[in-house]
């Protein structure tokens, strides 16, 4: 990205979730970078979950399932 990074990015999105009392948004890392300490800056960022090239889609749809099965249980217990 031409002005700041994906980590750059996640901290900022999570301070505006945290200012604004929004609900936090699935960010997802997904990269070719593989050291241990990538994933650990991606952590301390706010990403929340690292998956590495190539990713398989069906990775990704076990997860994005999961997040959707969490914010309904989430939504029934608000009501």
């Amino acid at each position: 990205m031409p002005v700041m990074d994906g980590l750059e990015a996640t901290r900022q999105i999570r301070q505006y979730e945290k200012e604004n009392a929004v609900k936090p948004a699935l960010i997802l890392a997904l990269t070719g970078l593989t050291a241990e300490e990538d994933h650990e800056k991606a952590r301390e960022s706010g990403f929340d979950k690292f998956l590495e090239k190539p990713v398989r889609l069906k990775d990704l749809g076990v997860i994005l399932d999961e997040w959707e099965a969490r914010n309904a249980t989430e939504e029934k217990e608000e009501k």
